[in-house]
């Protein structure tokens, strides 16, 4: 019971430690700057969380976050499935294009068409996330390198689509159609754009953490990524899991694009392709490839965002670059975590073996210098 108590405050207190210390160092660049890190603190947490009658800056900072939590779900499934898939990128940005073609160009009712453009983005984000996990299996192709190179054809692909054939008019830049009132996703805070697609994004975070901690399937996904050999021993199928990983994350990724359009932009923009599945992805790991700490870690990022622009930026003239320096800071920081946490176990494990044999050769009493 102490150990597992251990461990699990080293889990919680690596990540934590990694966070302060990013922390700290934004606060030291603030300070060259001349201006206070508490107070520079306090506007961001004001400016990305604050609420007030007039304008609720925690909606926005919400509105934002779901698009991030959806696709940093989507790395989740893969990372934890053993297939370090990075193209949650193009799957965002061409699902998002998905929703706003069918949003567009069909007609259905008000409940129906939502949910018809939703069912689009997935399915072709399923579809180009896959593409990876094939390569993958059938041709040993290394699925890192090949998501990054789909991203790039994604974005490209994007911007040819939105300048030509899918152009709704002539302009400065090129942009589709927008999409119907049928199909935009219900706004509670029209100012801030935060409405439905937060709760979608929630609802994504409960049904992933139930798949991959409570049904079988998401238990063979984690096992073939985290004890091949096991798996393989248990006859699980390897092949299968990759698979579905693909598919998963990518639909994932792809509802990410697709709340984004329904929810926010309502259209597709030259450029849409704007780090949305990047920032899923680092939002993934910062999460520690958990369901819940994705989400969590999402809003987290998205009001550092929102206070970095509205805060740092407009209110105190400080660049926001620094928040972004800030957060790539954490990535680095928990990237180390793995190897560091690695050598704990093993110093605490070297200690257990040695306490054990200490036990085991510790001589017996003399009986008869007990007897005296």
């Amino acid at each position: 019971m102490r150990e597992e108590i251990e461990r699990t405050l080293l889990r919680i207190g690596l990540p934590v430690g990694a966070v302060l210390a990013a922390l700290a160092v934004g606060a030291a660049l603030v300070a060259t700057l001349g201006v206070s890190p508490w107070g520079a603190a306090q506007t961001v947490a004001a400016a990305g969380f604050g609420c007030s009658p007039g304008y609720c800056n925690l909606g926005g900072t919400l509105a934002l976050a779901g698009p991030i939590i959806l696709c940093a779900l989507g790395a989740v499934v893969s990372l934890r499935s053993g297939l370090f898939s990075i193209g949650q990128e193009g799957q965002y940005a061409l699902g998002g294009l998905a929703a706003a073609v069918i949003g567009s160009s069909l007609s259905a009712p008000t409940g129906v068409h939502p949910v018809l453009c939703l069912l689009g983005a997935a399915l072709v984000g399923a579809l180009w996330g896959v593409v990876p996990a094939v390569l993958k299996i059938f041709l040993g192709v290394n699925e890192l390198i090949i998501s990054i190179i789909m991203n790039t054809i994604a974005g490209l692909l994007l911007d040819y689509l939105v300048n030509y054939p899918l152009r709704a008019e002539a302009s400065t830049v090129g942009y589709t159609r927008t999409i119907a009132e049928t199909a935009k996703l219900p706004a509670f805070d029209t100012s801030t754009k935060f409405g439905l697609a937060f709760v979608l994004a929630v609802i994504a975070c409960a049904a992933v953490w139930f798949y991959l901690s409570r049904s079988t399937l998401g238990y063979e996904q984690r096992m073939s990524g985290e004890a091949t050999a096991f798996a393989r021993y248990a006859g699980m199928s390897a092949t299968s899991s990759v698979l579905r990983a693909g598919l998963l994350g990518g639909a994932l990724a792809g509802l990410g694009g697709g709340v984004q359009v329904l929810g926010t932009n309502y259209r597709v923009i030259e450029g849409f392709s704007d780090g949305t599945g990047l920032t899923g992805l680092t939002a993934a790991i910062l999460g520690g490839t958990t369901a819940i700490g994705a989400g969590i870690v999402g809003v987290f990022y998205a009001g550092i965002t929102v206070g970095a622009v509205n805060g740092l930026q407009i209110m105190l003239g400080v660049p926001r670059e620094i928040g972004s320096t800030v957060l790539a800071l954490m990535i680095v920081l928990v990237a180390i975590q793995v190897p560091l946490q690695q050598r704990v176990e093993r110093a605490r494990e070297r200690k257990r073996t040695t306490r054990r044999l200490d036990t085991t050769h510790r001589p017996s009493p003399d009986p008869t210098e007990v007897h005296a």
